[in-house]
């Protein structure tokens, strides 16, 4: 019984493929027509060619590279079956990977809402906090007025592998004492916050994992500026001593680029809190 030979276009229907597809896949010896016409250099394809299509739509389907599925093509039914379990395992990885990417950006998403909800900048306000997980080390004798130092570029690089592209700020920590000039202000550690905990284990040399404890922060936000900082300090230090709170933290510092695009001048917001009862 003749076998029936269908076109590039009706084989392309057929397998439910692009006939870009079925040709580069023709150019780089993946699947190969049945038959060439000398004269018009027509392809046709035959129905029992189907089911090795079938294979490398599927394998193609859950992300193998072509270069894989070639070599699967020439397994027996044993490695295939073995094959096949090795890409279920890649995409379990890749399920699980995802997952942290979402949870990363739930994270950033709640933290980027929660300093939208900030009061007016330069005014005190009080705010209950959830414990964040911080990546931190020893500041080299750094002062508010370092925030560009490179040190902050050696947090970014241990934190990405954990929280992924994805950032929220980096952050001091400073003694809470009467400073009367920002030069004053002698910064402890330096930190980045984290999203993600699952990878915590590579966090590199010199640094370490703490965290800010949950609680009742006093706060205060404004653009930076020299004199605007040391003047919110001592706005935060007022309310504290005039509501009479108990200090029982150091000061965090937190800052946050306010414009990403190259085009803008670079202006950055500083937060200060600290924990009282």
């Amino acid at each position: 019984m003749k076998e029936t030979l269908y076109t590039i276009g009706e084989m392309a229907k057929l397998a439910n493929v692009s006939i870009k597809a079925l040709r580069y896949y023709d150019k780089i010896d993946l699947f190969k027509p049945a038959h060439v016409d000398s004269e018009t250099n027509y392809r046709y394809y035959k129905d029992s060619q189907l089911s090795q299509l079938d294979l490398i739509k599927t394998l193609k389907y859950i992300g193998t590279p072509l270069e894989e599925v070639k070599k699967a093509q020439e397994m027996n039914p044993r490695d295939l079956l073995e094959f096949i379990a090795d890409q279920e395992k890649l995409i379990q990885m890749k399920m699980e990977n995802l997952m942290k990417v979402q949870q990363n950006i739930a994270t950033m998403k709640e933290r980027m809402e929660r300093h939208l909800q900030t009061p007016s900048l330069g005014e005190v306000f009080l705010w209950e906090e959830e414990e964040t997980t911080i990546i931190e080390m020893v500041a080299p004798n750094l002062k508010p007025n370092d925030l560009t130092n490179a040190s902050y570029s050696m947090l970014k690089k241990a934190v990405e592998p954990i929280s992924g592209f994805l950032n929220t700020g980096y952050g001091a920590i400073f003694s809470y004492e009467t400073y009367m000039h920002i030069e004053d202000i002698v910064y402890s550690k330096i930190f980045a916050p984290v999203l993600n905990n699952q990878m915590l284990s590579t966090v590199p040399a010199g640094m370490k994992v703490a965290t800010i404890d949950a609680g009742t922060y006093v706060c205060i936000a404004d653009a930076y500026h020299p004199e605007k900082y040391i003047r919110n300090y001592h706005k935060l230090k007022e309310f504290i001593e005039a509501n009479q709170l108990t200090v029982i933290s150091d000061v965090y510092e937190i800052f946050g680029a306010v414009h990403y695009s190259s085009n803008n001048q670079e202006e950055f917001i500083i937060e200060l809190k600290v924990r009282v009862s």
